[in-house]
């Protein structure tokens, strides 16, 4: 019987304090304490005095054994926490990796479209030099009806220009690199130049031979005027097509070779965004492995909460179902390190990529200038073309509008397919001085390498002379001679270099 139960079965007597631990002297004690006198103690009495100590020690027995075993499942339940815990950190490092391994994911995708973008401009651009490649076709079958007038100098020309196509597609053929068919393009565009020099010889044959038939043809005569009013913009490109097809035949090889490497570049690019597409749908799979991975971490994360709040009940289970999580774990570990290495090599191909699209693309900047510089100076030719030359001796003479210095002027008769006058005869002083009437330009005579030394820009000496009295006398560092057509001196005269003159650039016929 417990003590409560004990007092109220006695409710007439008070007691001060029990404690199962005190001898009979203090049971007899707090008896005495009672409010009533009781009789003497019999044998009934003392055993069931007995029989309370019996029950407050048991009961002080198991009130130690109870703590002891709420100390140990207290000491358990910390221990499981803390294994709870560092599970719950090691899901959150696996979470942020995860999350890690997704932006990295989406920044491939980002320069995979970028690269795409890219790949579009080039096919943009080759498309834009097809359409001009087209336009250039287009402009020689029409220029073809024209050029059918031509006699024998025609056939030559093209039998040249069959030859020069044929060693360009031989060029073609041998050379599969792309960095020695760059510089043997280069080398072929040299030989290239050259060989339009030599035909701007037969070109100008053919230009006489064009005036003949501009003569006795009326349509020509009458779109030549049209040619010089500049009336509308197809007969200014007929003509000029008709003067300019060995040029324009030399550029739609160029073209053409620039498009047939555009053409394998493409391929080569098509080839490699079908790996990249292939290689991003496995990623994309990894990926979606990763995210079922991730779902069925979240159910047992979920399980773990659940399980949680029946540890008491439930100690054992929750070590076994700890120890699948810790095999789960585990599994996805190395699927974090495969998608790892996949990430790695992936982004290793990116990098191959995208130094294979820097090649193509500096290649095709570079191509791009060549061909603005060709047409800067097929435009310069064929200014030089449309400015008025004169006729004299068999040669031809341009007199310049603007003034420069003697360098400068050199280079801008070059431009032109000429160089500084050279004069050689008293009847070219004559007719020099007749244009330049009032007038002073530089002709290219010049002693700059040997003071003294007067010589032509082809470095032929002087064999005729028309200094004006007192010259040359280098007074000021005057190294390049003038040619003066004023009223009182008609003569040559020594003046610095860089001073500001018109010029007059000779060329032959």
């Amino acid at each position: 019987m417990e003590m409560n139960d004990y007092r109220r079965a006695k409710p007439g007597i008070k007691y001060d304090k029990f404690d199962s631990d005190d001898s009979d002297n203090s049971l007899e004690s707090n008896r005495t304490t009672a409010s009533y006198q009781e009789p003497k103690s019999s044998g009934r009495d003392t055993a069931g005095s007995r029989t309370y100590i019996l029950t407050a020690v048991c009961l002080g027995l198991l009130c130690v054994l109870l703590l002891i075993a709420i100390t140990v499942m207290c000491t358990k339940l910390n221990h499981l926490a803390t294994q709870r815990d560092q599970l719950k950190m090691s899901k959150n490092n696996l979470t942020l990796e995860k999350d890690e391994l997704q932006a990295s994911y989406n920044k491939l995708t980002t320069d995979r479209d970028q690269l795409q973008t890219n790949y579009n401009k080039l096919t943009t651009d080759r498309d834009q030099l097809r359409t001009s490649y087209n336009k250039l076709t287009t402009d020689r079958d029409k220029l073809q009806t024209s050029y059918n007038k031509l006699t024998t100098d025609r056939d030559q020309l093209q039998t040249s220009c069959t030859k020069l196509t044929t060693d360009r597609d031989q060029l073609q053929i041998k050379n599969s690199n792309l960095v020695i068919e760059r510089d043997q393009l280069r080398i072929s565009y040299n030989n290239l130049t050259v060989d339009r020099s030599q035909l701007q010889t037969s070109y100008n044959n053919v230009t006489n031979e064009r005036d003949q038939l501009k003569k006795e043809n009326d349509k020509l005569t009458i779109e030549r005027d049209q040619l010089k009013t500049r009336c509308t913009n197809l007969t200014i490109e007929r003509d000029q097509l008709q003067t300019r097809y060995t040029n324009l035949t030399i550029k739609r090889d160029q073209l053409r070779t620039s498009y047939n490497k555009l053409t394998t570049d493409r391929d080569q690019l098509q080839i490699k965004n079908s790996n990249l597409v292939i290689e991003r749908d496995q990623l994309r799979t990894s990926y979606n492995n990763m995210t079922v991975d991730r779902s069925r971490l979240q159910t047992s994360y979920n399980n773990v909460t659940n399980e949680r709040d029946q540890l008491k009940k439930e100690s054992d289970k929750l070590t076994i179902e700890r120890d699948q999580l810790k095999t789960r774990c585990t599994n996805l570990t190395i699927e974090r390190d495969q998608l790892q290495t996949r990430y790695t090599n992936l982004t290793v191909e990116r990098d191959q990529l995208q130094a294979s699209y820097n090649s193509v693309t500096n290649e095709r900047d570079q191509l791009k200038k060549e061909k603005d510089e060709l047409q800067n100076k097929l435009a310069v030719i064929d200014t030089c073309n449309q400015e008025e030359w004169l006729d004299f001796g068999g040669k031809k003479y341009y007199v310049s509008t603007g003034k420069k210095s003697w360098s400068e002027s050199r280079e801008d008769c070059r431009q032109r397919g000429a160089d500084l006058v050279i004069i050689n005869s008293r009847e070219e002083q004559e007719f020099l001085l007749k244009t330049l009437y009032g007038d002073r330009a530089w002709i290219g005579l010049t002693d700059t390498k040997t003071e003294g030394d007067w010589k032509w820009t082809d470095d032929s000496a002087l064999t005729i002379n028309f200094w004006c009295p007192g010259e040359p006398n280098d007074s000021n560092h005057e190294d390049c001679a003038e040619l003066l057509s004023m009223t009182d001196r008609k003569c040559w005269n020594d003046i610095p270099c860089y001073l500001k003159e018109g010029w007059v650039c000779e060329k032959s016929a």
